[in-house]
């Protein structure tokens, strides 16, 4: 139930991504500078499984999972997905992060989705992303956005593209951050599943993270709610290395 999204620039990357959770769903500890394997990462954490869905570290790499509704849940007792990203984000190179996913026990994981955000092709539209089925663990190229859903997902998946395309121009690298930042607030067509910025009985749009990575700097700004309720601020930022 959340919605990422990207844009590309000859001097780094920008990652939108709107985090659609449970209302019953402990809140989230907002974005902090994490050191792990001697590498700096800006994450928020998920109290429930000590994992995130989205991180950058001080190399420039990004990482953000959603879940993969439509994949088949394997049985037995779950390892929680957001360690995943967690450990990602630990290592220098992209290689490394691959290397160690290919490598996981997939079946003590939920089905997902995880984009890897390299910041080596940054002028590339399209981002790497490994996803886990509940089969087989696929490797391809996604373009922007990536939409997840547990409910109606095809009907939601339909709704969002169109949004986006009406916030979001078809030409390449004259895409603007505003825009983007407007897409993710948005309601429409209406204030409800199908909204970017969801709300349902059960659940909705429970925080905002924009990662913005430039040659020489990254900065985390992030909203603890719904950004068409909570304001987006700077949380964190720090140098590359």
């Amino acid at each position: 139930m959340c919605t990422v999204s990207w844009m590309s620039s000859p001097t780094g990357y920008k990652v939108f991504f709107n985090r659609d959770e449970q209302k019953t769903r402990a809140r989230a500890l907002p974005p902090a500078i994490i050191s792990d394997r001697h590498t700096r990462a800006i994450m928020p954490i998920d109290p429930k499984g000590d994992g995130t869905w989205c991180a950058v570290n001080e190399h420039g790499i990004t990482y953000a999972l959603l879940n993969f509704y439509q994949g088949r849940l394997p049985k037995g007792k779950l390892i929680s997905r957001g360690k995943i990203v967690r450990q990602c984000a630990s290592f220098a190179s992209v290689d490394e992060a691959k290397h160690f996913v290919r490598s996981l026990v997939h079946a003590k994981y939920a089905p997902f989705s995880l984009l890897i955000f390299d910041p080596e092709r940054s002028l590339v539209p399209s981002v790497f992303m490994m996803r886990w089925n509940g089969k087989a663990l696929i490797e391809m190229e996604q373009t922007s956005p990536l939409i997840s859903s547990a409910v109606r997902y095809e009907e939601v998946f339909a709704s969002r593209i169109s949004v986006y395309r009406q916030y979001i121009g078809p030409d390449e690298g004259v895409e603007n951050a505003d825009d983007f930042a407007r897409l993710h607030a948005s309601h429409l067509p209406d204030r409800s599943a199908f909204s970017i910025c969801m709300h349902r009985e059960d659940a909705q749009t429970v925080s905002y993270s924009q990662i913005e990575v430039e040659l020489n700097q990254i900065r985390f700004f992030y909203s603890d709610g719904a950004p068409c309720e909570a304001p987006v601020l700077l949380s964190e930022k720090m140098n590359r290395a």
